[in-house]
């Protein structure tokens, strides 16, 4: 995700700055839910966080338990529909990350 974010607040300044707002404003449980999140994938509990109006970034998160939220990759969509391949990663990063510190 990091590589993402860099990355975008190169080319779209400004596309970046707000997918950092976004993330931000996650730490506030009233900001969960339309029109900043929604859900992608209620079976892994996957979020995925909306920014932006002409040019449009998303990035995919879950919830730690209790404690945290993690955020796993991100991309600037080119269509209307959801990035499969972009979920699929998101997947497979909340998988790597659940067996590295036992959570489930």
């Amino acid at each position: 995700m990091i590589t993402f974010l860099e990355d975008l607040k190169k080319t779209q300044p400004v596309l970046g700055k707000l997918v950092e707002a976004g993330i931000r404003k996650l730490a506030d449980r009233a900001n969960h839910g339309p029109p900043l999140t929604q859900q992608v994938d209620a079976e892994n509990g996957i979020l995925e966080l909306r920014v932006g109006h002409k040019d449009i970034a998303r990035a995919f998160f879950f919830f730690q338990r209790g404690r945290e939220i993690i955020v796993t990759n991100g991309y600037v969509k080119k269509g209307q529909k959801l990035d499969r391949l972009e979920l699929k990663r998101a997947q497979e990063f909340k998988k790597d990350w659940e067996e590295r510190f036992h959570e489930r």
